[in-house]
């Protein structure tokens, strides 16, 4: 299940690109994810990661990827419990050599060790700073043999962190499974119009080959559903399609 702190991240990108999106002050909750009070009526928004080939038994895609998932997230905690209030996008993109689970621990507390010495100075006039990580850092951190590259964002804006690992893989063409994704959301829809007068299904991509859409494949789409609207997003890009 995605964190609280991704729901937000992807909630903000979808507040500054998607036509139409809610742009109150979204309060958390649960089932629906968030909810917005606008002009006397309630807007609830459900996320959803998109995860190719995903079902009730889970997805073979994620699996290759999840100690990598488990090893930002965990220095993502580490870092922010250093550094509250300093909220960065930090990108790691992993070699596809095969990761010793039980070195999950020890190269989250490198990568959360590495990542405080790149922490992008505010720059005037700037919204967004970058820094990347040199070879001889990710040596210095012992990375080098897990990481090719390690990009650290920070934007002025934002309320809260996005760590995430970016790597090459087969994006989906598939409709059909978008669909059951999309559909499979929709059991606990009576449920959201207890408390809500319009639901928004936000179905999003982390950056993760599993995740991976063909945004061109979405264009011009229109999927039925029995959501008020519903938007693919890639939580990095940006980019999206409203599919209802």
């Amino acid at each position: 299940m995605a964190s609280k702190d991704v729901e937000r991240a992807v909630l903000a990108v979808c507040v500054r690109t998607v036509p139409g999106f809610p742009q109150a002050r979204a309060a958390d909750h649960e089932s629906p994810d968030f909810l917005v009070k606008a002009s006397n009526r309630t807007i609830g928004i459900e996320m959803q990661e998109f995860i190719q080939g995903a079902g009730p038994e889970g997805a073979e895609a994620r699996k290759a990827e999840s100690i990598r998932d488990k090893i930002m997230a965990m220095a993502k905690r580490a870092f922010e419990s250093r550094y509250p209030g300093t909220h960065l996008y930090v990108y790691g993109h992993w070699r596809r050599d095969p990761i010793d689970p039980r070195l999950t621990r020890e190269l989250a507390d490198h990568l959360a060790d590495l990542v405080a010495t790149l922490i992008p100075q505010r720059e005037p006039g700037q919204v967004m700073t970058r820094r990347d990580a040199s070879y001889p850092e990710l040596e210095g951190f012992g990375l080098a043999d897990h990481l090719s590259n390690l990009d650290v964002h920070r934007y002025s804006r934002a309320t809260y962190g996005l760590w995430a690992s970016p790597e090459a893989g087969m994006v989906s063409r598939d409709l059909a499974d978008l669909k059951n994704q999309i559909t499979a959301k929709a059991a606990k829809l009576e449920l959201y119009r207890q408390s809500c007068n319009e639901i928004w299904l936000v179905m999003y991509g982390l950056a993760l080959p599993s995740g991976a859409f063909d945004m061109e494949a979405l264009l011009g789409q229109r999927l039925e559903s029995p959501f008020d609207h519903v938007v693919f997003v890639d939580a990095v890009s940006g980019n999206h399609a409203l599919l209802g």
